[in-house]
Protein backbone atom coordinates (compact mmCIF):
# COMPACT_ATOMS: atom_id res chain seq x y z
CA UNK A 1 0.00 0.00 0.00
CA UNK A 2 1.22 3.53 -0.91
CA UNK A 3 -0.73 6.45 1.53
CA UNK A 4 -0.47 10.24 0.65
CA UNK A 5 -0.46 11.28 4.17
CA UNK A 6 -1.20 14.73 3.09
CA UNK A 7 -4.35 13.42 1.65
CA UNK A 8 -5.03 9.96 3.26
CA UNK A 9 -5.60 8.25 0.44
CA UNK A 10 -4.70 4.64 -0.10
CA UNK A 11 -2.79 3.06 -3.11
CA UNK A 12 -3.08 -0.66 -2.70
CA UNK A 13 -0.15 -2.98 -4.59
CA UNK A 14 -0.68 -5.72 -5.70
CA UNK A 15 0.03 -8.73 -3.10
CA UNK A 16 3.47 -9.81 -2.44
CA UNK A 17 4.53 -12.34 -5.29
CA UNK A 18 5.02 -15.99 -4.77
CA UNK A 19 2.74 -15.88 -0.92
CA UNK A 20 5.94 -14.88 1.22
CA UNK A 21 5.03 -12.65 4.28
CA UNK A 22 7.79 -10.42 4.92
CA UNK A 23 5.84 -9.21 7.89
CA UNK A 24 5.84 -10.30 11.29
CA UNK A 25 5.86 -13.38 12.55
CA UNK A 26 7.17 -13.91 8.94
CA UNK A 27 9.74 -11.64 9.15
CA UNK A 28 11.64 -10.89 5.97
CA UNK A 29 14.73 -8.62 5.41
CA UNK A 30 13.64 -5.22 3.80
CA UNK A 31 15.72 -2.19 3.42
CA UNK A 32 16.06 0.65 1.15
CA UNK A 33 18.60 0.69 -1.68
CA UNK A 34 21.04 3.23 -1.55
CA UNK A 35 19.77 6.53 -2.88
CA UNK A 36 22.57 7.85 -5.39
CA UNK A 37 22.52 10.44 -8.51
CA UNK A 38 22.29 7.28 -10.74
CA UNK A 39 18.90 6.47 -9.70
CA UNK A 40 18.08 10.26 -9.17
CA UNK A 41 17.69 9.68 -5.60
CA UNK A 42 14.42 7.82 -6.15
CA UNK A 43 13.85 4.62 -3.97
CA UNK A 44 13.73 0.98 -4.45
CA UNK A 45 13.17 -0.96 -1.41
CA UNK A 46 14.48 -4.51 -1.49
CA UNK A 47 12.48 -7.19 0.36
CA UNK A 48 14.40 -11.04 1.31
CA UNK A 49 12.97 -13.95 2.95
CA UNK A 50 10.18 -14.46 5.45
CA UNK A 51 7.95 -17.30 5.02
CA UNK A 52 5.19 -18.72 2.25
CA UNK A 53 3.29 -20.97 4.69
CA UNK A 54 -0.07 -21.58 3.85
CA UNK A 55 -2.56 -19.47 5.37
CA UNK A 56 -4.11 -21.93 7.94
CA UNK A 57 -0.58 -22.76 9.67
CA UNK A 58 -0.08 -19.00 10.92
CA UNK A 59 -3.13 -20.07 13.67
CA UNK A 60 -4.31 -17.97 15.72
CA UNK A 61 -3.01 -15.16 18.04
CA UNK A 62 -1.77 -17.90 20.94
CA UNK A 63 -0.03 -19.92 18.70
CA UNK A 64 0.56 -21.25 15.08
CA UNK A 65 -1.16 -24.15 13.72
CA UNK A 66 2.06 -26.18 12.30
CA UNK A 67 5.08 -26.61 13.66
CA UNK A 68 6.79 -23.83 12.26
CA UNK A 69 10.13 -24.58 13.20
CA UNK A 70 10.60 -27.45 10.93
CA UNK A 71 9.19 -25.14 8.26
CA UNK A 72 11.99 -23.67 5.56
CA UNK A 73 12.33 -19.89 5.26
CA UNK A 74 11.65 -18.38 1.70
CA UNK A 75 15.16 -17.09 -0.28
CA UNK A 76 12.78 -14.99 -2.32
CA UNK A 77 14.03 -11.69 -3.09
CA UNK A 78 11.92 -9.31 -4.39
CA UNK A 79 12.49 -5.07 -5.49
CA UNK A 80 9.60 -2.74 -5.96
CA UNK A 81 9.94 0.88 -6.70
CA UNK A 82 6.97 2.52 -5.00
CA UNK A 83 7.12 5.72 -7.61
CA UNK A 84 8.39 4.84 -11.05
CA UNK A 85 10.04 7.80 -13.14
CA UNK A 86 7.75 7.13 -15.65
CA UNK A 87 4.69 7.24 -13.71
CA UNK A 88 3.41 3.93 -14.27
CA UNK A 89 1.97 1.61 -11.55
CA UNK A 90 4.43 0.08 -9.26
CA UNK A 91 5.23 -3.28 -9.69
CA UNK A 92 7.34 -5.73 -8.04
CA UNK A 93 10.81 -7.48 -10.38
CA UNK A 94 12.03 -10.56 -9.34
CA UNK A 95 15.15 -10.31 -8.00
CA UNK A 96 18.07 -13.15 -7.34
CA UNK A 97 17.27 -15.63 -4.08
CA UNK A 98 19.22 -15.57 -1.06
CA UNK A 99 22.13 -18.09 -0.50
CA UNK A 100 19.96 -19.73 1.88
CA UNK A 101 16.06 -19.28 3.26
CA UNK A 102 15.98 -16.72 6.25
CA UNK A 103 13.48 -15.47 8.68
CA UNK A 104 14.10 -12.62 11.09
CA UNK A 105 17.06 -11.53 8.75
CA UNK A 106 18.49 -7.88 9.15
CA UNK A 107 19.55 -5.84 6.11
CA UNK A 108 22.27 -3.17 6.99
CA UNK A 109 23.72 -0.93 4.68
CA UNK A 110 27.64 -0.63 3.96
CA UNK A 111 29.24 2.43 3.22
CA UNK A 112 30.64 0.82 0.49
CA UNK A 113 26.83 0.68 -1.01
CA UNK A 114 26.98 -3.24 -0.78
CA UNK A 115 23.79 -4.37 1.66
CA UNK A 116 24.73 -7.38 4.57
CA UNK A 117 22.33 -9.47 5.89
CA UNK A 118 22.51 -10.83 9.06
CA UNK A 119 20.78 -12.96 12.01
CA UNK A 120 18.26 -15.49 11.57
CA UNK A 121 16.93 -18.80 10.96
CA UNK A 122 16.56 -21.16 7.88
CA UNK A 123 13.31 -22.69 9.28
CA UNK A 124 10.01 -21.10 11.41
CA UNK A 125 9.04 -17.58 12.20
CA UNK A 126 9.48 -15.27 14.94
CA UNK A 127 7.83 -15.21 18.00
CA UNK A 128 7.65 -17.78 20.95
CA UNK A 129 4.72 -19.80 22.29
CA UNK A 130 4.50 -22.81 24.77
CA UNK A 131 2.39 -24.97 22.00
CA UNK A 132 1.76 -24.83 18.12
CA UNK A 133 -1.33 -27.25 17.41
CA UNK A 134 0.78 -30.11 16.68
CA UNK A 135 2.82 -30.12 19.60
CA UNK A 136 0.49 -29.43 22.30
CA UNK A 137 2.42 -29.79 25.17
CA UNK A 138 5.31 -27.33 26.47
CA UNK A 139 7.78 -30.68 27.44
CA UNK A 140 7.57 -31.77 23.77
CA UNK A 141 8.44 -28.27 22.47
CA UNK A 142 11.81 -29.28 20.46
CA UNK A 143 13.26 -26.11 20.74
CA UNK A 144 11.68 -24.67 24.29
CA UNK A 145 9.36 -21.50 23.43
CA UNK A 146 10.92 -20.90 19.90
CA UNK A 147 8.78 -20.87 16.80
CA UNK A 148 12.56 -21.33 14.30
CA UNK A 149 15.37 -23.17 14.42
CA UNK A 150 18.42 -23.33 12.49
CA UNK A 151 20.16 -19.72 13.24
CA UNK A 152 21.72 -18.90 10.01
CA UNK A 153 25.11 -17.82 11.12
CA UNK A 154 26.75 -16.92 7.92
CA UNK A 155 26.06 -13.21 6.81
CA UNK A 156 26.10 -12.51 3.29
CA UNK A 157 26.39 -9.38 1.00
CA UNK A 158 24.51 -8.18 -1.69
CA UNK A 159 25.60 -5.76 -4.28
CA UNK A 160 22.71 -3.88 -6.03
CA UNK A 161 24.72 -3.09 -8.61
CA UNK A 162 25.74 -6.53 -9.77
CA UNK A 163 24.54 -8.41 -12.54
CA UNK A 164 21.39 -10.26 -11.91
CA UNK A 165 22.52 -14.15 -10.65
CA UNK A 166 25.78 -12.25 -9.48
CA UNK A 167 24.47 -10.11 -6.50
CA UNK A 168 24.83 -12.68 -3.30
CA UNK A 169 28.15 -13.27 -1.83
CA UNK A 170 29.49 -14.90 1.45
CA UNK A 171 32.69 -16.39 -0.20
CA UNK A 172 35.26 -16.40 2.60
CA UNK A 173 32.35 -15.52 5.54
CA UNK A 174 32.60 -17.98 8.73
CA UNK A 175 29.69 -18.82 10.69
CA UNK A 176 29.41 -17.62 14.22
CA UNK A 177 28.23 -20.21 16.74
CA UNK A 178 25.48 -17.54 18.64
CA UNK A 179 21.94 -17.76 17.84
CA UNK A 180 20.47 -14.32 16.60
CA UNK A 181 16.68 -14.96 16.26
CA UNK A 182 13.53 -13.01 17.88
CA UNK A 183 14.73 -10.31 19.22
CA UNK A 184 18.22 -9.61 17.81
CA UNK A 185 19.37 -6.38 16.41
CA UNK A 186 22.47 -5.22 14.51
CA UNK A 187 23.51 -1.42 13.37
CA UNK A 188 26.72 0.05 11.36
CA UNK A 189 29.04 2.06 13.81
CA UNK A 190 31.23 4.92 12.77
CA UNK A 191 34.36 2.47 12.23
CA UNK A 192 32.11 0.96 9.40
CA UNK A 193 32.16 -2.57 11.58
CA UNK A 194 28.99 -3.67 12.20
CA UNK A 195 27.33 -4.32 15.97
CA UNK A 196 25.21 -7.76 16.50
CA UNK A 197 23.57 -8.28 19.16
CA UNK A 198 20.35 -9.87 21.61
CA UNK A 199 18.33 -13.13 20.71
CA UNK A 200 15.25 -13.93 22.89
CA UNK A 201 12.85 -16.33 21.46
CA UNK A 202 11.43 -16.71 25.50
CA UNK A 203 8.50 -14.81 27.04
CA UNK A 204 11.03 -13.75 29.48
CA UNK A 205 15.05 -14.35 30.59
CA UNK A 206 15.49 -18.06 30.29
CA UNK A 207 19.73 -19.23 30.58
CA UNK A 208 18.73 -22.75 30.51
CA UNK A 209 16.56 -23.55 27.06
CA UNK A 210 18.24 -24.49 23.28
CA UNK A 211 17.97 -20.41 22.30
CA UNK A 212 18.35 -18.93 25.73
CA UNK A 213 18.73 -15.15 26.63
CA UNK A 214 21.66 -14.20 24.65
CA UNK A 215 24.08 -12.02 26.64
CA UNK A 216 27.11 -12.00 23.98
CA UNK A 217 27.44 -9.22 21.11
CA UNK A 218 29.45 -9.29 17.96
CA UNK A 219 31.27 -7.01 15.88
CA UNK A 220 31.18 -8.01 12.13
CA UNK A 221 34.11 -6.92 9.93
CA UNK A 222 33.00 -6.51 6.57
CA UNK A 223 36.11 -7.78 3.94
CA UNK A 224 37.06 -4.18 2.79
CA UNK A 225 38.55 -4.79 6.77
CA UNK A 226 41.31 -6.41 5.20
CA UNK A 227 43.10 -3.54 4.33
CA UNK A 228 45.06 -2.14 6.56
CA UNK A 229 45.44 2.02 5.03
CA UNK A 230 41.96 3.27 5.08
CA UNK A 231 41.35 7.26 3.54
CA UNK A 232 41.52 9.95 6.22
CA UNK A 233 39.41 12.80 4.49
CA UNK A 234 39.69 16.15 5.55
CA UNK A 235 36.56 19.08 5.01
CA UNK A 236 33.70 17.49 5.61
CA UNK A 237 31.36 20.25 7.71
CA UNK A 238 29.80 19.43 10.63
CA UNK A 239 26.33 20.33 8.85
CA UNK A 240 24.50 19.62 5.82
CA UNK A 241 21.90 21.63 4.16
CA UNK A 242 19.07 21.06 1.31
CA UNK A 243 21.01 22.45 -1.59
CA UNK A 244 23.42 25.45 -1.75
CA UNK A 245 26.91 25.91 -2.14
CA UNK A 246 29.78 22.76 -2.46
CA UNK A 247 32.51 21.74 -0.30
CA UNK A 248 35.99 20.09 -0.74
CA UNK A 249 36.48 17.13 0.77
CA UNK A 250 40.69 16.27 1.20
CA UNK A 251 42.09 13.19 0.99
CA UNK A 252 45.54 12.26 1.47
CA UNK A 253 47.76 10.12 -1.20
CA UNK A 254 48.57 8.00 1.98
CA UNK A 255 45.24 6.79 2.25
CA UNK A 256 44.87 4.88 -1.15
CA UNK A 257 46.90 3.41 -4.33
CA UNK A 258 46.72 3.73 -7.63
CA UNK A 259 46.04 6.25 -10.10
CA UNK A 260 44.36 9.70 -8.69
CA UNK A 261 42.10 9.73 -11.46
CA UNK A 262 40.73 5.94 -10.83
CA UNK A 263 40.20 6.74 -6.86
CA UNK A 264 37.98 9.76 -7.67
CA UNK A 265 36.29 7.70 -10.27
CA UNK A 266 35.79 5.26 -7.58
CA UNK A 267 35.00 7.60 -4.97
CA UNK A 268 31.51 7.41 -2.87
CA UNK A 269 30.62 10.42 -0.19
CA UNK A 270 27.82 8.90 1.76
CA UNK A 271 25.79 10.28 4.13
CA UNK A 272 24.17 7.59 6.14
CA UNK A 273 21.50 7.13 9.42
CA UNK A 274 21.84 4.02 10.73
CA UNK A 275 18.73 4.02 11.83
CA UNK A 276 16.95 2.67 14.73
CA UNK A 277 17.39 -1.29 15.43
CA UNK A 278 14.96 -3.23 17.07
CA UNK A 279 13.53 -7.24 15.94
CA UNK A 280 15.60 -7.14 12.96
CA UNK A 281 14.54 -3.80 11.38
CA UNK A 282 16.46 -0.12 11.36
CA UNK A 283 13.65 1.72 11.35
CA UNK A 284 14.85 4.89 9.80
CA UNK A 285 18.15 3.65 7.80
CA UNK A 286 19.15 5.65 4.42
CA UNK A 287 22.19 5.65 2.75
CA UNK A 288 22.28 8.43 0.05
CA UNK A 289 24.94 9.15 -2.04
CA UNK A 290 25.94 12.88 -2.33
CA UNK A 291 27.29 14.28 -5.76
CA UNK A 292 30.89 14.71 -6.40
CA UNK A 293 33.14 16.08 -9.07
CA UNK A 294 37.22 15.90 -8.28
CA UNK A 295 40.51 17.18 -8.79
CA UNK A 296 43.92 14.82 -8.91
CA UNK A 297 46.12 17.08 -7.19
CA UNK A 298 50.13 17.21 -8.80
CA UNK A 299 50.81 15.46 -5.11
CA UNK A 300 48.98 12.27 -5.41
CA UNK A 301 45.99 14.03 -3.07
CA UNK A 302 42.47 14.03 -4.53
CA UNK A 303 40.31 16.44 -3.63
CA UNK A 304 36.51 15.96 -4.00
CA UNK A 305 34.07 18.84 -4.92
CA UNK A 306 31.02 17.80 -2.87
CA UNK A 307 27.21 18.84 -3.53
CA UNK A 308 25.10 19.41 -0.57
CA UNK A 309 22.20 17.30 -0.28
CA UNK A 310 19.79 16.90 -2.87
CA UNK A 311 16.80 20.40 -2.34
CA UNK A 312 14.30 17.55 -1.38
CA UNK A 313 13.74 17.34 2.99
CA UNK A 314 11.84 14.52 2.30
CA UNK A 315 14.41 12.00 0.69
CA UNK A 316 16.50 12.29 4.04
CA UNK A 317 14.68 13.99 6.83
CA UNK A 318 16.67 16.42 8.96
CA UNK A 319 18.88 14.67 12.04
CA UNK A 320 21.93 13.09 12.83
CA UNK A 321 23.55 11.21 10.45
CA UNK A 322 27.56 9.94 9.37
CA UNK A 323 29.19 10.60 6.36
CA UNK A 324 31.43 8.38 5.18
CA UNK A 325 34.62 8.18 2.45
CA UNK A 326 34.87 5.27 0.72
CA UNK A 327 38.00 5.06 -1.96
CA UNK A 328 38.28 1.68 -4.33
CA UNK A 329 35.54 -0.01 -2.05
CA UNK A 330 37.65 1.20 1.26
CA UNK A 331 35.59 3.48 3.57
CA UNK A 332 36.84 6.05 6.02
CA UNK A 333 35.47 6.19 9.12
CA UNK A 334 32.47 8.00 9.34
CA UNK A 335 32.16 11.75 10.87
CA UNK A 336 29.29 13.24 12.27
CA UNK A 337 26.91 15.31 10.75
CA UNK A 338 23.59 17.43 10.94
CA UNK A 339 21.35 17.44 7.97
CA UNK A 340 19.36 20.49 7.62
CA UNK A 341 18.18 22.10 10.93
CA UNK A 342 18.48 18.77 12.60
CA UNK A 343 14.32 19.86 13.84
CA UNK A 344 11.17 18.39 12.44
CA UNK A 345 10.41 21.33 11.28
CA UNK A 346 9.81 22.82 7.84
CA UNK A 347 13.46 23.25 6.43
CA UNK A 348 15.11 25.86 4.83
CA UNK A 349 16.20 24.70 0.88
CA UNK A 350 18.14 26.14 -1.88
CA UNK A 351 19.49 25.32 -5.17
CA UNK A 352 20.67 22.21 -5.99
CA UNK A 353 24.75 22.16 -5.97
CA UNK A 354 26.49 23.50 -8.77
CA UNK A 355 29.54 21.75 -9.07
CA UNK A 356 33.09 22.38 -10.99
CA UNK A 357 34.31 20.50 -13.55
CA UNK A 358 36.94 17.27 -13.04
CA UNK A 359 40.33 17.52 -13.39
CA UNK A 360 42.36 14.66 -13.97
CA UNK A 361 46.13 13.66 -13.76
CA UNK A 362 47.37 10.95 -15.44
CA UNK A 363 50.95 11.31 -13.18
CA UNK A 364 49.11 11.51 -9.92
CA UNK A 365 48.95 8.53 -7.88
CA UNK A 366 48.58 7.19 -3.73
CA UNK A 367 51.57 6.62 -1.81
CA UNK A 368 49.85 3.91 -0.04
CA UNK A 369 51.26 0.25 -0.99
CA UNK A 370 48.41 -1.67 -3.08
CA UNK A 371 49.24 -4.56 -0.38
CA UNK A 372 47.70 -2.34 2.44
CA UNK A 373 44.71 -1.17 0.46
CA UNK A 374 43.32 -4.49 -1.11
CA UNK A 375 40.15 -6.23 0.17
CA UNK A 376 42.03 -9.36 -0.70
CA UNK A 377 42.94 -10.04 2.61
CA UNK A 378 44.70 -13.55 3.65
CA UNK A 379 42.45 -15.80 5.65
CA UNK A 380 43.11 -16.41 9.96
CA UNK A 381 43.01 -19.40 10.95
CA UNK A 382 43.12 -20.25 14.57
CA UNK A 383 42.97 -24.20 16.38
CA UNK A 384 40.83 -23.01 18.84
CA UNK A 385 37.50 -24.39 18.66
CA UNK A 386 36.06 -21.23 19.73
CA UNK A 387 37.40 -18.89 16.99
CA UNK A 388 36.56 -18.55 13.35
CA UNK A 389 38.86 -20.12 10.93
CA UNK A 390 38.30 -17.80 8.00
CA UNK A 391 35.63 -14.98 6.71
CA UNK A 392 34.80 -12.06 8.20
CA UNK A 393 32.98 -12.23 11.93
CA UNK A 394 34.97 -10.68 14.99
CA UNK A 395 32.74 -11.85 18.01
CA UNK A 396 33.30 -10.08 21.17
CA UNK A 397 32.04 -11.60 24.71
CA UNK A 398 29.91 -8.25 26.06
CA UNK A 399 28.45 -10.98 28.41
CA UNK A 400 26.73 -9.24 31.61
CA UNK A 401 24.76 -6.94 30.19
CA UNK A 402 20.85 -7.77 31.36
CA UNK A 403 19.27 -6.40 28.40
CA UNK A 404 20.89 -5.10 25.15
CA UNK A 405 19.60 -1.00 26.23
CA UNK A 406 22.25 -1.40 29.38
CA UNK A 407 24.87 -0.75 26.40
CA UNK A 408 23.50 2.85 25.86
CA UNK A 409 23.91 3.20 29.46
CA UNK A 410 27.51 1.63 29.38
CA UNK A 411 28.33 4.50 26.95
CA UNK A 412 27.17 7.03 29.22
CA UNK A 413 28.78 5.81 31.92
CA UNK A 414 31.95 5.77 29.64
CA UNK A 415 31.89 9.11 28.83
CA UNK A 416 30.81 10.57 31.95
CA UNK A 417 33.99 8.96 33.83
CA UNK A 418 35.97 10.38 30.53
CA UNK A 419 34.57 13.74 29.85
CA UNK A 420 37.20 16.09 32.00
CA UNK A 421 39.96 14.08 30.39
CA UNK A 422 38.64 14.48 26.53
CA UNK A 423 38.06 18.00 27.95
CA UNK A 424 41.00 18.63 27.97
CA UNK A 425 42.63 16.87 24.59
CA UNK A 426 41.36 16.93 21.13
CA UNK A 427 39.32 13.76 20.14
CA UNK A 428 41.41 11.13 18.48
CA UNK A 429 38.01 10.55 15.35
CA UNK A 430 41.12 8.24 13.11
CA UNK A 431 40.05 4.69 13.66
CA UNK A 432 42.95 3.27 11.10
CA UNK A 433 42.39 -0.44 10.26
CA UNK A 434 46.19 -1.23 11.16
CA UNK A 435 48.23 -1.78 14.09
CA UNK A 436 49.10 1.61 14.78
CA UNK A 437 45.57 2.49 15.43
CA UNK A 438 44.55 4.36 18.62
CA UNK A 439 41.31 3.63 19.03
CA UNK A 440 38.61 5.20 21.13
CA UNK A 441 34.99 4.43 21.64
CA UNK A 442 32.13 6.97 20.31
CA UNK A 443 28.13 6.43 21.20
CA UNK A 444 26.62 5.94 17.90
CA UNK A 445 23.08 6.66 19.04
CA UNK A 446 20.41 5.97 21.63
CA UNK A 447 16.49 4.59 20.55
CA UNK A 448 13.89 3.45 22.66
CA UNK A 449 16.40 1.05 24.84
CA UNK A 450 19.77 2.78 23.43
CA UNK A 451 22.87 1.05 21.45
CA UNK A 452 26.47 2.11 20.52
CA UNK A 453 29.58 0.80 21.10
CA UNK A 454 33.10 2.26 20.15
CA UNK A 455 33.76 2.77 16.80
CA UNK A 456 37.42 1.72 17.39
CA UNK A 457 36.69 -0.57 19.74
CA UNK A 458 38.96 -3.54 18.27
CA UNK A 459 40.35 -1.44 15.69
CA UNK A 460 43.89 -1.22 16.88
CA UNK A 461 43.37 -5.14 15.87
CA UNK A 462 43.28 -4.88 12.74
CA UNK A 463 45.92 -6.32 10.69
CA UNK A 464 46.37 -8.04 6.63
CA UNK A 465 43.44 -10.35 7.68
CA UNK A 466 40.19 -10.14 7.73
CA UNK A 467 38.64 -11.83 10.57
CA UNK A 468 38.84 -13.62 13.95
CA UNK A 469 36.99 -14.19 17.60
CA UNK A 470 38.23 -12.27 20.21
CA UNK A 471 36.24 -11.76 23.35
CA UNK A 472 36.44 -7.67 24.38
CA UNK A 473 38.30 -6.97 27.79
CA UNK A 474 36.00 -6.44 30.26
CA UNK A 475 37.61 -3.38 32.09
CA UNK A 476 35.01 -1.18 30.94
CA UNK A 477 36.54 1.75 33.38
CA UNK A 478 38.72 3.07 31.54
CA UNK A 479 37.63 2.63 27.41
CA UNK A 480 41.60 3.48 26.33
CA UNK A 481 41.97 -0.22 27.20
CA UNK A 482 39.94 -1.25 24.57
CA UNK A 483 42.31 -1.63 22.44
CA UNK A 484 44.75 -4.52 23.53
CA UNK A 485 41.39 -6.49 23.96
CA UNK A 486 43.16 -8.79 21.41
CA UNK A 487 45.15 -9.80 24.10
CA UNK A 488 42.26 -11.46 25.68
CA UNK A 489 41.35 -15.04 26.35
CA UNK A 490 39.01 -16.70 23.82
CA UNK A 491 37.74 -19.08 26.19
CA UNK A 492 37.65 -16.31 29.89
CA UNK A 493 33.50 -15.80 30.28
CA UNK A 494 32.38 -12.42 31.45
CA UNK A 495 32.29 -12.81 34.93
CA UNK A 496 28.67 -12.07 36.98
CA UNK A 497 28.77 -14.04 39.75
CA UNK A 498 27.71 -17.02 37.47
CA UNK A 499 30.09 -18.40 34.93
CA UNK A 500 28.36 -20.50 31.89
CA UNK A 501 29.53 -23.68 31.97
CA UNK A 502 31.02 -25.44 28.27
CA UNK A 503 28.04 -26.22 26.06
CA UNK A 504 27.89 -26.82 22.37
CA UNK A 505 26.05 -24.03 20.18
CA UNK A 506 23.17 -23.29 20.47
CA UNK A 507 22.59 -25.46 23.22
CA UNK A 508 21.34 -25.05 26.88
CA UNK A 509 23.25 -23.38 28.96
CA UNK A 510 23.75 -24.19 33.01
CA UNK A 511 24.60 -21.89 35.26
CA UNK A 512 27.06 -22.45 38.30
CA UNK A 513 24.95 -19.84 40.48
CA UNK A 514 22.07 -17.77 39.75
CA UNK A 515 22.42 -13.93 39.07
CA UNK A 516 21.70 -11.78 42.37
CA UNK A 517 19.30 -10.25 39.85
CA UNK A 518 17.43 -13.45 39.84
CA UNK A 519 15.89 -14.68 37.03
CA UNK A 520 15.27 -10.93 35.53
CA UNK A 521 12.74 -9.08 34.74
CA UNK A 522 8.87 -10.07 34.49
CA UNK A 523 6.26 -8.88 32.28
CA UNK A 524 3.04 -7.59 33.44
CA UNK A 525 1.40 -7.59 30.33
CA UNK A 526 1.36 -8.97 26.83
CA UNK A 527 -0.97 -8.29 24.45
CA UNK A 528 0.66 -11.41 22.32
CA UNK A 529 -0.51 -13.38 25.60
CA UNK A 530 -3.16 -16.01 25.88
CA UNK A 531 -2.91 -15.20 29.78
CA UNK A 532 -2.12 -11.21 30.40
CA UNK A 533 -0.05 -11.40 33.34
CA UNK A 534 3.43 -13.46 32.79
CA UNK A 535 6.28 -14.74 35.32
CA UNK A 536 9.59 -15.79 35.25
CA UNK A 537 8.87 -19.00 37.04
CA UNK A 538 7.22 -21.47 34.56
CA UNK A 539 6.87 -21.04 30.74
CA UNK A 540 2.98 -19.87 30.38
CA UNK A 541 3.22 -17.24 27.27
CA UNK A 542 2.96 -16.73 24.13
CA UNK A 543 3.83 -13.95 21.52
CA UNK A 544 2.33 -15.14 17.96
Amino acid sequence: MIWDHETNVEERLDDMPNGVVRVYPGSGAVAMLPLTPENNYNPTVLFCGGSDMPDYSWGNYSWPYINTFYYPASKDCQRLTPEPADGSRPTYEQDDDMLEGRTMGQFIILPDGKLLVVNGGENGTAGYSTQTLETLNYADMPYGMSLASQPVGTPAIYDPKAAKGKRWSNEGFSTSDIARLYHSSAVLLPDASVLIAGSNPNVDVNTSTVFNTEYRAELFYPPYFSASVRPDPSGIPTKLSYGGDPFDIKVPSKGFSGSTNDAGDSAIVAVIRQGWTTHAMNMGQRFLQLNHTFTANDDGSLTLHVAQMPPQPNIFQPGPAFVYVTINGIPSTGHYVIVGSGAIEKQPVGAASVLPATKRSDAASGSADGSETSTDGSAHSNDDDSSLSTGAIIGIAVGGLVVLGLLGALIGVCIARNRRKNNRQPTDTSFMMNSNANPTMAAVGAGAGGYGLGAGAAAGQRGSESSAFVPLRQDYANHDSWASSSTASLHGPYRDQAVPQPHAPFQGQEYAESRNSGNGMSMDYDPYAADSRLTTMTPGGHRY
